[in-house]
């Protein structure tokens, strides 16, 4: 007896997800800040070498704050990938950039719980909105 191909409708993997989610926080990120690494300064970044850093590690933020555009810059690819990031120099950068009471907030934000899927979806929704507007 052969197999009947047919596909689940209506559910996605979330790695399908995160990925167009990514993809939309990438564009989103280049529109508004340019070619410039926000960390080391260097200037036209293209391919490659023109990634989209976090403040903090991806790893160390719950799915509430992982594609939060709040907190994600260009970066080199020397900075992002062989330095880690430059966490240190980014956190100061980003104090200076939108002062103690928004990090304060950020901070806050860290520590809150949610479901990762619904949370990823109502951003798709939110970005795909934002990108056209840019």
């Amino acid at each position: 007896m052969k197999r009947c191909k047919l596909r689940k409708i209506g559910k996605q993997k979330i790695s399908l997800v995160q990925r167009k989610l990514w993809v939309l926080c990438r564009s989103i990120i280049r529109q508004k800040y340019g070619n410039t690494c926000y960390t080391c300064s260097q200037t036209g970044l293209s391919g490659g070498n023109w990634q989209t850093g976090h403040m903090w590690a991806k790893a160390s933020v719950g799915a509430y704050l992982k594609y939060d555009l709040r907190i994600l810059r260009p970066q080199c690819y020397h900075c992002n990938i062989n330095l880690g990031g430059r966490g240190a120099d980014f956190y100061v950068r980003m104090l200076n950039e939108i002062g103690e009471e928004k990090m304060a907030q950020l901070q806050k934000d860290r520590q809150i719980l949610c479901n990762a899927m619904d949370h990823y979806l109502k951003l798709i929704n939110e970005y795909t909105e934002l990108l056209k507007q840019l």
